[in-house]
């Protein structure tokens, strides 16, 4: 039989089906339907499932960036990139012989090599984001050296029912403004990654994750979870952080597009260089929207109960100094304050781009001067592949500390940049890319303006322009 004369057979008993059984045929036509509108059996995972099906939006309650800010479908992509950069504002951790806090300008070069991507198995998953550079500096060879970041995360399935998952998020920077980019992979907010970093100084950071999540239904999941962290600043005159996380979560999937929740976590600080600690006592609800294919919506709110001990120098009776010459002496401190806690994260997906916007407020370890602080952050990205060949991406943000055990100005900083990636030919790419930051100390003479352009090639195999941030 020819082909022809098949698709004629097929036809007519086509057809004969549509005449004498189309309520069997509309009962099976609807069957997907149905299943659409049912709930979904896949956990409510916090990180790329194992499996193709939609787990439900991101629970910011566990760490999750949006299921729409880095598709699964993404393998794993290497790159390599070379080029020349010039800035200002950069901020040795010292003081010039009048006094001032130097600002260095400067021309380097720089290499980066790097991989971004999932790799997929039937029960697992692996997300990885690494990004590891050198940079020579021709004014100034103290800041030169190697910058890491990591941001890793593995999924088993281990049962139907139960899931764990373990993320790292891990790094050595150099540059307070430069080399923090945030992995993709982990909500940035979550993970403790030092940001607002004042001066430009060596800083290695660390922080181990890992959650058991149990679907008991297919609406209802439990989560437990866990993290240490560290950060340690090579300066003697900065203060490091050591610390550890227990949280635990409940969610509930309201409908296949949203789900809501609510969690607790117990945090605690230990601070390098002497005597000072934190605990901290933090209640959330969650809430989490699917908005159609494109929106995805995560919120939380609460509360935080600090509870900080530590050192600071206070003034002496005059009496007493008339005495002893002493002016000012330290004293221990014991604090009880209540902080606000919540998030907010909007991802739109476009077939070519992506839109997100966040914001944060809550407590944070600090930047190595400030210690534990209130911290407030709101930022927008946008990337775009729309144009033949090109990539293009925008970002901005605002940032403030406000120490909740010390006698500090508030800090506050601005920053925006845009950059562009051309794919010339082959997997050869041009990269272009603009930075700058504004930060100040209130009630405080110290202000910068930091800025960083750079020119460069980056090779990386694929069809795609290459995509940087």
């Amino acid at each position: 039989m020819t082909n022809y004369q098949a698709s004629q057979a097929f036809s007519r008993a086509y057809r004969r089906v549509l005449k004498t059984k189309a309520p069997l045929l509309i009962i099976f036509l609807a069957v997907p339907l149905i299943a659409q509108d049912a709930p979904a059996p896949a956990p409510v995972a916090s990180d790329p499932a194992p499996s193709a099906e939609y787990g439900g939006p991101a629970v910011l309650t566990r760490g999750a960036a949006a299921s729409l800010r880095t598709p699964e479908s993404i393998r794993l992509r290497p790159y390599v990139a070379f080029g020349g950069s010039y800035g200002s504002g950069i901020t040795p951790v010292s003081v010039t012989s009048n006094g001032e806090v130097p600002n260095i300008k400067t021309a380097g070069i720089e290499g980066e090599v790097g991989v971004l991507g999932y790799q997929r198995w039937k029960r697992s998953s692996l997300g990885l984001d690494y990004r590891g550079s050198y940079r020579h500096y021709f004014k100034d060879s103290y800041f030169n050296g190697s910058n890491q970041m990591l941001g890793l995360v593995y999924t088993k399935q281990a049962t139907r029912r139960v899931q764990f998952s373990l993320r790292e998020s891990a790094g050595l920077i150099s540059t307070g403004l430069f080399d923090t980019q945030q992995s993709s992979l982990i909500d940035p907010n979550f993970s403790h990654v030092p940001s607002n970093e004042i001066f430009d100084n060596r800083t290695l950071y660390l922080d181990t994750m890992g959650d058991l999540t149990y679907q008991k239904t297919a609406r209802l999941s439990f989560n437990m979870g866990g993290d240490g962290f560290l950060a340690r600043r090579r300066s003697s005159s900065l203060y490091g952080v050591t610390g550890y996380r227990a949280r635990g979560d409940v969610a509930y999937r309201t409908s296949r597009f949203a789900t809501t929740g609510f969690a607790y976590n117990f945090t605690h600080y230990d601070f390098t260089k002497g005597f000072g600690a934190s605990d901290i006592h933090t209640v959330q609800i969650a809430q989490s929207f699917r908005i159609g294919r494109s929106w995805e919506l995560g919120l939380k709110v609460g509360g935080a109960r600090v509870e900080t001990l530590g050192l600071v120098s206070v003034a002496v009776d005059p009496v007493i100094t008339a005495i002893t010459g002493q002016g000012r002496t330290v004293e221990a401190i014991y604090r009880i304050v209540w902080v606000p806690s919540m998030e907010g994260a909007l991802t739109r997906s476009f077939r070519r781009a992506s839109l997100t916007f966040s914001y944060a407020r809550g407590v944070s370890p600090g930047n190595g001067v400030y210690l534990t602080s209130r911290q407030e952050t709101a930022d927008a990205s946008f990337s775009y592949t729309g144009i033949r060949k090109w990539n293009l991406g925008l970002s901005g943000g605002y940032s403030s500390f406000g120490s909740l055990s010390r006698q500090l100005g508030n800090y506050e900083a601005y920053n925006g940049g845009g950059g562009a990636t051309y794919n010339a030919t082959g997997a050869l790419h041009l990269i272009i890319r603009y930075d700058y930051r504004h930060q100040a100390v209130t009630n405080n003479r110290f202000q910068r303006d930091t800025y960083r352009a750079y020119v460069g090639f980056g090779f990386s195999p694929g069809d795609l322009p290459l995509s940087l941030w």
